[in-house]
């Protein structure tokens, strides 16, 4: 389950499991941003709509590759 834990003055941080069981955290500067957040990420979840994070670390040209080796039917002028 998410929680809410101070940090310092004006410093919030949300908590959470993802559903791959990982512990992630992410840093506010205000207390009902960090609740809020943690609504949305709970919800997401229950929904089946959480997405990881890190996946939006992958660079456009990694992408780019996997995605070109997947696509065997294509021209080379595609």
């Amino acid at each position: 389950m998410a929680h809410v834990q101070k940090r310092g003055p004006g410093r919030w941080r949300a908590r959470y499991r993802g559903p791959d069981g990982r512990e992630r955290s992410r840093t506010f500067t205000r207390k009902v941003d960090t609740e809020r957040f943690l609504a949305t990420v709970e919800v997401d979840k229950v929904r089946g709509r959480w997405i990881d994070p890190a996946l939006g670390k992958v660079s456009f040209e990694e992408w780019a590759e996997r995605w070109m080796a997947t696509t065997v039917h294509l021209k080379p002028k595609t």
